[in-house]
């Protein structure tokens, strides 16, 4: 099984992780992906909507991260302790998936340098002042640029989670937690 870390922090975006650590809880029947939680505290954090959540780890305790999302909301409650691990495990993670306006999270920690990516089309503009040595690219659900998947708004994150599912497991694989578990209409970038 592959550890999927979903970073969490107050005033993070609900769907934001919660859509992406969907994908990977249910692929395969539960069997391929263990996803866990990660935060500043055990404290419960409260998203942007007002859902308290109650993060399995900290930073200090955290396993291994083979995927890691890093959701878009409020990141300037994304401390320097959570940054500095991020940035520090993200170079022996499969993938690193930012969902929305987690790519500023990203250009932050200096993980866009000299690739593509995308965030909302909120943010582009933005993006591309925070990310000056990355190619900011819009009218994508998601950019695929190495170990770094970047997605645009909110539900993109689903997307860019059945990327890194069809790159591990295959496109059934993919399709499969789409359809039939989700019943979510699967958005490629497949040309």
């Amino acid at each position: 099984m592959k550890t999927v870390v979903v970073i969490l922090y107050n005033g993070v975006e609900l769907m934001d992780f919660a859509g992406p650590a969907e994908v990977f809880i249910t692929t395969n029947e539960q069997k391929s992906f263990k996803v866990v939680t990660v935060a500043d505290s055990l404290s419960p954090v409260i998203t942007m909507g007002g859902v308290s959540v109650n993060p399995d780890y900290t930073y200090g305790s955290v396993p291994k991260a083979d995927i890691i999302v890093v959701p878009g909301g409020n990141m300037q409650e994304f401390g320097e302790v959570g940054r500095q691990w991020l940035k520090t495990a993200s170079t022996d993670a499969y993938y690193v998936l930012s969902v929305c306006f987690g790519a500023f999270i990203l250009a932050d920690v200096g993980l866009l340098d000299g690739i593509e990516a995308t965030t909302h089309h909120w943010g582009l503009k933005g993006l591309t002042k925070a990310a000056p040595k990355c190619k900011v690219m819009g009218c994508e659900r998601y950019i695929a640029s190495g170990k770094i998947v970047s997605t645009a708004g909110v539900t993109a994150g689903i997307d860019g989670a059945l990327h890194i599912v069809e790159k591990l497991l295959g496109k059934e694989a993919a399709n499969w937690t789409a359809g039939e578990w989700m019943e979510y209409q699967r958005i490629t970038n497949d040309k």
